[in-house]
Parts: structure tokens; C-alpha cells; sequence
């Protein structure tokens, strides 16, 4: 089903109409005069990125795997110039010589190609750009260059290419192409005109060995089947810098009554172009696709185009927008179109030469949109403003969104190269399809937690939204929940757990306020985090008497005298919610709290934490109010 949703979809956007023809990076461009000179020093560049300027260019279906293919008007250094990409590499004398006879065939095609188009379709600009070939024979280009760093930065010998402007530049694997008297080849009407004809040809030869057949993803008898399913799938993780395919059989063991290759799954080749170019086309654009880590998500409606639906910011969520999209999620959607029209969604890995669906989802855009509404709405969560940021140099780092699954994913693991592919596809899920994120989740998320706040100095817990949203969001989808976690704090709920976290976060604050905010080194919070989360009982009675010394100190304070009753209130507020063992005795305290226990006492860590900031905040904006106890 997957594959003939992917050949519909490539059907109704007209991705079909023009294959001869695909974005393709151009880093350099030969600009040529009338006589097939080069003009200046060497080539321009295209673009400041190391790949170039993305041109469409042609596509040949030729197959390159037997090497001597090239392809038309904007290929690399070897087909261009014949050169080989690293002449030092070592290897034996006959490995040597098919090499160097493989570099001629390329460019022998490349110009062979030129040749054609010129017969075909004869232009003073192609005639030039002939010219330019022909002169290669005996005038190598003075504008590259084998050999190291002239500034010695670098003693690895590479290509080295002279700008039109004179600076010399590391070549990598980047295209070239050709202008004439400021006309791009590539974008000549009668060249594109010839290309289409040679594509049209190319496809009609391949197509006359193919063995015909039942085609399995349109349902059409005697379709020509593709031995081989083309064009490779790019953009995939952890994939073939070519591409790789979702449909192959290259072992006996995969095959079945003596079929070779893709003919034991038949597909139309025409069938097997669509949902290929469909793949690429989705991979390839950021409204459609999504790429964390070592997955991609790729999403799409059959007929509600993507950009009308909320789905395009699933990993980039603005505050604003989340806010504006729970209030009224179909706010631009046709309702009546949503409740008919289908939302598909596949999540994809790689494995070399393979794809690898981890996961795939079909829905109604209605059904999909609620339950991205109620995934937002589930991870809102009350954090105090943030203080203003120095400005970050561009590009060091990811661009932030608390919300965004990348950010969520990464609350798992101390690095975000150590996460794991199937937690960012497991929150995709939660997402689109309203499931609840695996229990197993809480254990790494908390983990880190107890590890930022024992090992992390510059960790502030209040700004930590990524981490404690996620966390409301696992709790509040369990099934059985004993209490639901609110965007704010809950102040009267009897949760031991969460009431525990709540009496640690102002027992750390008393201990802040008596050291007047300068303590050194850790503090209650970073010493008995770990221990009052597993087993409050046997820390709390401590941390209780503890506190009467800071109660005791906060009296004696200058700046703040007074305060101690209101944090005493603040303490006895708490007590009062635990059940003691009988009456007349002092609250009872959990012995010990399994995981999911262990996730509210973070949270009520966490919004006791951020209503105080937050409080404290407000009233320093209010001068009437600043000498009440709880505002310093």
C-alpha cells in the first residue's frame, strides 16, 4: 500500500511530466566567449556552500555501475576533463589501467553527448562549448592543479582549482557546466528540447528486454517490469551516498521460483519511477520531511496540500503558532476535505544498500490534525520568561524549539549523536497517531536529569521545557495515572510522589535564601535529588531537620528577616497533604516510588521550582509589592 500511495501521489502533483530533468547541484560554471575560451582565470562559482546552486539538469537512466557514464551538459571533474579524482591512491597495476581506461570512457561519453546535441540541434553556443572540448586533448586546463596547500596548510595532495577571480580553491565532488556569452547551457530551450528526445529513447531500449507482467502496485496486466527499481532513494541516514533502494532481492535466499532481482516483487517500471521520484521528491523538501538523527519522517495528503495543514511544523513549533493551532486546529483546513481526504506519514531508516520502513501511518487529515492538536496541548507546560540571551554565532548550534521533536528526543541522551532511532519515531507516533510514548522513556529522561543537575553548572532546571514537558505528556497518556499532571502547579493534590518533589524544591530554596543565592557548590537539590526521588522516606527527615538551621539563619538575615514564617507556611502547606501513620503523628513519607512515582516527583520538583521563579519575577516588576516575604 505504501507504493501505490507513493505512485498516486507522484501521479496528482505531475511529478512524471518532465524525468528527462532533476535538481541537481552545480558548484562551477565554465564561462565561455564565441570561440570556446575560457573567460578570466578559471571558473565562477555558483554559490558559497561547497555544493553550489541547485540547476535542473539532465537525468540519464543509463546505469553507472559499469563506470563510463556520464551525464549531459553538468557532471564532475573526471567526466568534464577526464581527470581522475585522486591519482595518487594506491593500487595495483591492472586496477590502475581499468581505472584510467574507466576515466577516458566518462569523458569520452560526456563529449560524445556534446556532439550529438550539437549534430541535433547546431548554436554558436554549443559549437563553443565543442570548441572547449576539443582544446583539452592538447591544453589541459591551466586552472586545475594536483598537489598540496600552496600555504602549507596541508600536506594531503588534492585538486586545486583557480577562481574566475584568481583565488585558488579545494575542489571536492562538485559539477561543472557551461555559459556562453552569458547563456546557460542548461537552461537552453532547444538543448532541453534534444535531452528529452535522447531520455525518451534511453527509457524506450531499457524498456525492450523487460520481461512483462501483473504489475503489483497499479493493478495493470502486461506492464513492462523493472528489473531494478530506480532512481535510488537519496537523503536517507545512514544510505549509500548514491541512494538506496526500498525493493531489492540480491541473494538466492530472498528469491523465489528462479526470479532474478526486483521481479519476485513485479512492478511496472513506469510504477517503480513514480513512487521512486515520489520518495525523493518528499525526502528532498522540508514542508514534507523531517530528519532527526538517524531517521526521516516523510508525510503528506492525498488531496490538502501540506503547506495548508499544521503538519509542516511539527519540528520547528513557534510558541505562538502552537498556541494559536491548539485553540483552533483547523483553523485554514477545509473541514469537510479533512474528513475525507487521507494523511500518510512513513518513517524510514538505512541500512547501506537498503531503506528501512521502521514505521507507517494512515489516517484521515482530520483524525491526524486532532491528534496533533492534543499532542501539543498535552506537552504545555508553565515556564517562567526567559532572560535575554547573548547572541549565538550562526550555525553552531541547532536552532532551538522546545517543543519540537528533535529537542524532545534529546532530553534522552547526553549528546544528541548517542540518540537512538526509534525514540524520535516512537514520539512521531505519540504525535500523529495519539498513542502514549513507552514508560521505558522515563528512566534515560530522568537519568539525565539527576545528571545535569549533580554534574552541570551552568543547568538551569526552570528552562528546561523539552525535558519536563515530555515527561507531563508520558504520565498524563498512562491509562491508569493516580493524578494528572496540569500545565501549572497543582497545589492541593495528595500525590505523595508529587507533593515530595514540591517539598524538595522549597526545602533547596530555603537553603538558596540562607546562603543570600551565593552558595558554593552543590546544594540540597544536587546532593538528594537522586535519593528523595527512589526513596523519600529516608532522606526527608533529614532535609527537615536541616532546614530549621537555614530557618534559623534566614531570621538573623538583614535582608531577609521576616521571610522564614512565610517559608515555614509554605513547608507545613505540604505536610498537611501527606497521611500520617495515625493520627497525632507526623506525615509519612513514601519508602520508595517506582518510575512513573519517580516522574511526578520531577514535576512537582519542577513547577514548585518555576511558580516561586515565576512569582518572584512578577513582583519584582511591582515596587508596592517587593517587601513581602515571598517576592526576594
Amino acid at each position: 500500500m505504501l507504493l501505490k500511495h507513493l505512485y498516486d501521489f507522484a501521479v496528482s502533483r505531475k511529478l512524471l511530466d518532465d524525468l528527462a530533468f532533476s535538481p541537481k547541484a552545480v558548484r562551477w560554471i565554465n564561462e565561455l566567449d564565441a570561440t570556446g575560451s575560457m573567460i578570466g582565470s578559471g571558473p565562477q562559482i555558483t554559490g558559497d556552500d561547497k555544493r553550489g546552486k541547485e540547476y535542473s539538469c539532465p537525468q540519464t537512466t543509463r546505469p553507472k555501475v559499469a563506470g563510463g557514464v556520464s551525464e549531459f551538459l553538468a557532471d564532475g571533474l573526471t567526466a568534464v576533463f577526464g581527470l581522475d579524482t585522486d591519482p595518487d591512491a594506491p593500487m595495483s597495476g591492472s586496477k590502475r589501467a581499468d581505472r584510467d581506461a574507466n576515466n577516458l570512457a566518462k569523458r569520452s561519453d560526456f563529449w560524445a553527448q556534446i556532439d550529438a546535441a550539437r549534430q541535433a540541434c547546431p548554436s554558436p553556443e554549443i559549437d563553443a562549448v565543442a570548441a572547449f572540448g576539443s582544446r583539452l586533448d592538447t591544453q589541459p586546463p591551466a586552472f586545475l592543479r594536483w598537489g598540496k596547500a600552496v600555504d602549507g596548510r596541508s600536506d594531503k595532495s588534492a585538486w586545486w582549482l583557480t577562481t574566475a577571480g584568481g583565488s585558488e580553491t579545494r575542489l571536492g565532488p562538485e559539477n561543472f557546466t557551461f555559459r556562453v556569452n552569458g547563456a546557460l547551457l542548461l537552461e537552453n530551450d532547444a538543448l532541453r528540447h534534444f535531452w528529452r528526445t535522447t531520455h525518451a529513447r534511453e527509457v524506450a531500449t531499457a524498456r525492450e528486454g523487460f520481461a512483462s507482467g501483473l504489475c503489483l502496485v497499479t493493478g495493470k496486466p502486461d506492464q513492462k517490469l523493472a528489473p531494478t527499481h530506480n532512481p535510488k532513494i537519496q537523503g536517507v541516514p545512514n544510505t549509500q551516498a548514491f541512494g538506496a533502494a526500498i525493493v531489492s532481492f540480491d541473494k538466492p535466499a530472498f528469491a523465489s521460483y528462479g526470479f532474478d532481482q526486483s521481479l519476485n516483487s513485479p512492478t511496472a517500471d513506469e510504477a517503480a519511477t513514480a513512487y521512486c521520484v515520489a520518495l525523493n521528491h518528499l525526502i528532498g523538501r522540508e514542508d514534507h520531511s523531517l530528519r532527526i538523527g538517524e531517521t526521516c519522517l516523510c508525510f503528506w495528503a492525498a488531496e490538502t496540500p501540506i503547506t495548508q495543514t499544521p503538519f509542516a511544523f511539527l519540528n520547528r513549533p513557534d510558541p505562538k503558532v502552537v498556541r494559536d493551532f491548539v485553540r483552533a486546529p483547523f483553523a485554514g483546513i477545509a473541514r469537510d476535505l479533512a474528513r475525507r481526504d487521507r494523511f500518510f506519514a512513513v518513517t524510514l531508516a538505512g541500512n547501506s544498500g537498503r531503506v528501512v520502513v521502521r514505521h507507517w501511518l494512515q489516517a484521515t487529515v482530520e483524525q491526524a490534525v486532532e491528534n496533533l492538536q492534543h499532542w501539543f496541548a498535552d506537552l504545555v507546560i508553565d515556564v517562567p520568561p526567559r532572560p535575554p540571551k547573548k547572541a549565538k554565532p550562526a550555525g553552531k548550534e541547532k536552532e532551538f524549539h522546545p517543543l519540537s521533536i528533535y529537542w524532545l528526543a534529546c532530553t534522552t541522551v547526553r549528546e544528541a549523536k548517542d540518540l537512538a532511532p526509534e525514540v524520535p519515531a516512537q514520539l512521531y507516533r505519540a504525535a500523529l497517531e495519539g498513542t502514549a510514548p513507552s514508560l521505558a522513556l522515563l528512566k534515560p529522561i530522568l537519568d539525565q536529569l539527576h545528571s545535569r543537575l549533580l554534574r552541570d553548572e551552568n543547568y538551569t532546571l526552570i528552562y528546561d521545557e523539552s525535558r519536563f514537558a515530555l515527561l507531563k505528556l508520558i504520565l498524563n497518556r498512562q491509562p491508569n495515572r493516580p493524578m494528572e499532571i496540569k500545565p501549572s502547579l497543582t497545589a492541593e493534590t495528595d500525590d505523595p510522589a508529587y507533593n515530595c518533589g514540591r517539598l524538595l524544591a522549597i526545602l533547596a530554596a530555603a537553603q538558596d535564601k540562607a546562603h543570600e543565592f551565593k552558595l558554593e557548590g552543590p546544594g540540597v537539590a544536587e546532593r538528594y535529588f537522586g535519593t528523595a526521588s527512589v526513596s523519600p522516606a529516608s532522606v526527608f527527615p533529614l532535609l527537615l531537620r536541616l532546614n530549621r538551621h537555614h530557618l534559623n539563619k534566614i531570621g538573623k538575615s538583614e535582608r531577609f528577616g521576616g521571610h522564614e514564617r512565610f517559608i515555614q507556611q509554605q513547608i507545613e502547606a505540604v505536610l498537611t497533604l501527606f497521611k500520617p501513620a495515625s493520627p497525632g503523628r507526623p506525615p509519612t513519607f513514601p519508602r520508595t516510588l517506582d518510575l512513573q512515582s519517580q516522574g511526578r516527583f520531577a514535576l512537582g520538583f519542577y513547577q514548585q521550582t518555576a511558580a516561586d521563579t515565576a512569582a518572584r519575577n512578577a513582583n519584582k516588576k511591582s515596587p508596592d509589592q517587593s517587601s513581602s516575604p515571598e517576592n526576594k
